[in-house]
């Protein structure tokens, strides 16, 4: 019987984790023995919720045999105690209560994993769910917001390569496999001494000049993108023009004061 009520806790408690969408969002960011803990918590919760189902069989038909008792429906000396032979009732070795909290186990199961609302989140839904699962990680929390407000994102790797552009998509569900998607606007080097930023590629001038834009025919600025994995990205950050520019030209008069004096 213990090998069927912990057979039972760990299908549903993986079949949860691995089906309900919030969830798997978040056994993708849980690695070692926290996943197999967390498996077993929600199988737990199943469990217990069918524990519960089946202590209110037992008390409906407590109140159930009560009420027979009390009323002339009683014969003689004969007494209603069918909680007692719920308790009693066996199928095939094993207690039938069992066999029953087993079974709303996984009914409710199935229920949060296929049925529930939380189960079939719409566009809006998960947007809310990745913002909320975004603010524990940093490289997400930017990430997100770049999709979300339009920002540009500047992206150094590890190579000293730098990317700066639009962040279409990402995905950081399997570490092994976790990347970005950018559409570069520009792309360059930063130089081995001064570690100064050097543009080799405009690609905004380049859309500019040929009309080429999100979803322009016959080609977009989509088949430029650059899927940069995210294990060589060595920092990330906003982008905005501006600032840069301006942080640029007051270096370079650092610089110039140095040098004349």
């Amino acid at each position: 019987m213990g090998t069927a009520v912990f057979m039972v806790l760990m299908v549903c408690g993986y079949w949860y984790t691995s089906r309900d969408l919030s969830t798997r969002f978040k056994i993708k960011r849980t690695f070692g023995w926290d996943v197999y803990f967390l498996v077993a918590l929600y199988g737990c919760i199943f469990v217990l919720q069918g524990l519960v189902a089946t202590a209110l069989i037992w008390l409906v038909l407590l109140l159930t045999s009560t009420i027979m008792n009390a009323t002339s429906y009683s014969l003689a000396d004969h007494y209603h105690h069918l909680q007692m032979d719920f308790m009693n009732w066996s199928f095939l070795g094993i207690q039938a209560p069992v066999i029953i909290m087993l079974t709303f186990a996984v009914i409710f199961c199935f229920y949060r994993s296929n049925w529930a609302g939380s189960a079939r989140l719409d566009s809006a839904g998960r947007k809310d769910l990745y913002k909320r699962l975004t603010h524990s990680n940093g490289v997400e929390g930017i990430l997100f917001q770049c999709m979300e407000e339009g920002h540009l994102a500047w992206i150094t790797l590890k190579s000293r390569r730098i990317y700066i552009g639009m962040v279409h998509t990402t995905s950081f569900e399997n570490s092994a496999t976790a990347n970005v998607v950018l559409i570069p606007m520009l792309s360059g080097y930063r130089e081995g001494k001064t570690l100064n930023l050097c543009i080799e590629h405009n690609y905004s001038a380049w859309y500019d000049e040929h009309d080429i834009t999100l979803d322009s025919s016959p080609r977009s600025a989509m088949d430029f993108r650059k899927v940069i994995m995210a294990s060589q990205i060595e920092s990330l950050s906003l982008f905005d023009a501006a600032s840069a520019t301006a942080l640029s030209m007051r270096q370079g008069e650092r610089e110039n004061e140095g040098k004349t004096a």
